[in-house]
């Protein structure tokens, strides 16, 4: 009964919305085009997402239920509701985004540099050479400024502008450079502590250990900057800096055509700049640490400790972590690199600390366990979280706001270190990248460029305006492999649609495969936010915008590019995988 007096109270808000806001005229005809343009090569590597528009008039009523109960027929009237008002939305904003003045840094597509883009590696390899061998370097940093004091710094968790109040554990990045030495190039794995890290800053982190790599007369194919997703650390996007001061000042700085940042927040500034440097330092150190080893791989069953909290991914179809081991020659510390499926969201929404959640006590308790060392990145985590139940009797309110974190993290460990790692690698890596340029479907992510909320570089294009991405493949020993998106993939875009008994929002079906099976003879796993970080993936079917407010099992998909980014990705993935694995 409390939930339908819920919906009913959704239905009437929803109604009072839909009305105030058509009263401001936004809502043009030509806002609600429905196509998706083929695919098109643009500028050498660089593919376009013809991403445009949200839905048809005819769209609005996608998806109907049989009307069988007064639940259905309200479920009907709210998806009605709900789809009208997120058409209203993207024409107010998408108007918003006419009127408001574009940003002196943005540029002419002609203007766009390929130096930091690495393609990979050429062929694909099935066998290795009688003198190829593992080797692989490993660093951690500290990501907390050396200056850091309560209310100075911002954590990244959303809008609400929260100053962190102290440091609870830490936040570091940790970097695995693995090679096969076949003279092809070595591979970077660097994981951050953060919500996500832009393309922007993940190309300023290549140009500092591409010149590194230079300097030192060595050969590296790929470097890739993943995020933990930690939702209680720092703020390396900027989307949890001043967004009202922001959205009112960038209007008189881009009129201005002043590029330079704006007045008080120079901590928030100088902090991208630190971690950034950090983790060139931190990636340059890996490079110094290489030496030969063993590698091995095992996938691991953690179904007991997490969950989907839309409760449509059942524990057996929960995706497993891949776990690589490297064991060196000289008998030093061993190194595992582990995909983990699970948000790190122990910590309140009310935390002030900063923190890097479970990650950081699993990477104790390995450290405390077998003294190594763990680079830990994040899966297809969608609306994945933890499953426990932890006993906080005894505890102080201190102890308490980790106790989540902390069990979670040690079960995390223990899995990893008593894994079987029965299968032994081949000392062959395989890795390709393809460049992305992506129109955005939704207006708020281009208004948050234009706000700079986000530090996404912005291209003029002729179609509008565009952002350079990234999607990649990553392989080793022809065995196990990671498919690599610049987003955050909810798991069934990844492992396919039935894990969710072909849930859909708008009546449509999902079209594409799972891609745990992508290339032949070899597991395939799912990174998020590899190499940039553009919100939820979704299928194409299950997007809703802002249809998660009433519907159960939808998320916030007001914070994606757009209702056909999954098959854009998913498509241009397989792509790459067609072209390059011969």
């Amino acid at each position: 009964m409390k939930k339908k007096f819920m919906k009913i109270i959704s239905v009437i808000l929803s109604l009072s919305l839909v009305f105030s806001i058509g009263c401001t005229g936004a809502f043009a005809t030509d806002s609600v085009a429905d196509y998706l343009p083929e695919t098109e090569e643009v500028a050498g590597e660089i593919t376009d997402a013809g991403i445009s528009a949200v839905q048809t008039v005819g769209g609005l009523f996608a998806g109907m239920e049989d009307i069988s109960s007064f639940d259905t027929f309200l479920n009907n009237v709210m998806k009605v509701l709900y789809n009208v008002l997120n058409v209203v939305v993207e024409a107010l904003v998408k108007t918003i985004c006419v009127v408001y003045p574009d940003p002196a840094s943005w540029k002419d597509l002609a203007d766009h540099s390929t130096d930091t883009f690495l393609e990979g590696r050429d062929e694909y390899k099935t066998s290795a050479d009688a003198d190829n061998y593992w080797s692989l370097g490993y660093a951690s940093r500290s990501l907390i400024p050396e200056d850091f004091e309560a209310d100075k710094y911002y954590l990244g968790r959303d809008l609400m502008n929260k100053k962190a109040q102290g440091v609870y554990d830490d936040m570091r990045i940790r970097v695995a450079v693995l090679d096969d030495n076949s003279g092809d190039g070595a591979v970077v794995i660097a994981a951050i502590d953060a919500l996500g890290v832009t393309s922007t800053d993940t190309r300023s982190i290549r140009a500092g250990v591409l010149e590194y790599c230079a300097e030192n007369n060595i050969k590296v194919s790929s470097i890739n900057v993943m995020s933990t997703h930690a939702h209680s650390a720092l703020d390396t996007q900027g989307v949890s800096t001043e967004f009202f001061y922001k959205l009112f000042a960038s209007s008189i700085k881009n009129l201005l055509g002043y590029t330079g940042e704006l007045p008080f927040l120079e901590a928030a500034t100088n902090f991208k700049s630190y971690f950034v440097d950090q983790s060139i330092i931190a990636v340059n150190e890996a490079f110094e640490d290489m030496e030969s080893g063993s590698l091995y791989y095992d996938s691991i069953d953690a179904s007991e400790y997490i969950k989907d909290k839309r409760g449509l991914v059942s524990k057996e179809d929960l995706p497993e972590f891949a776990s690589l081991r490297f064991i060196p020659d000289s008998g030093s510390e061993e190194t595992y690199v582990v995909d983990v499926t699970c948000h790190p969201t122990s910590f309140s929404a009310s935390n002030g600390l900063v923190g890097s959640d479970y990650i950081y006590y699993a990477d104790e308790y390995i450290k405390a366990q077998e003294g190594a060392n763990m680079v830990m990145i994040q899966g297809a985590v969608g609306q994945i979280s933890r499953d426990i139940d932890v006993d906080t009797t005894g505890m102080d309110e201190y102890e308490e706001k980790g106790a989540n974190a902390k069990y979670l993290g040690e079960k995390f460990g223990e899995l990893i270190i008593t894994a079987e790692y029965e299968t032994e690698l081949e000392p062959i890596i395989n890795v390709h990248h393809t460049e992305l340029l992506i129109t955005p479907e939704n207006s708020i992510l281009a208004l948050a460029c234009e706000v700079n909320l986000v530090n996404n570089q912005v291209y003029y294009t002729e179609d509008g305006v565009g952002i350079i991405s990234e999607i990649g493949y990553l392989e080793f020993g022809n065995k196990v492999g990671f498919a690599l998106f610049p987003g955050e993939l909810y798991p069934e875009t990844f492992w396919g649609h039935e894990i969710i008994g072909d849930t859909t929002w708008d009546g449509s079906t999902w079209e594409y495969p799972g891609l745990g099976t992508s290339v032949e003879g070899v597991d395939v796993y799912a990174i998020s936010l590899a190499n940039d970080a553009l919100g939820y993936v979704l299928t194409d079917d299950n997007f809703a915008f802002m249809g998660h407010i009433i519907g159960d099992g939808i998320a916030d998909e007001v914070l994606s590019v757009g209702k056909h980014t999954g098959s854009y990705f998913v498509s241009t993935y397989l792509e790459l995988i067609e072209d390059y694995v011969k």
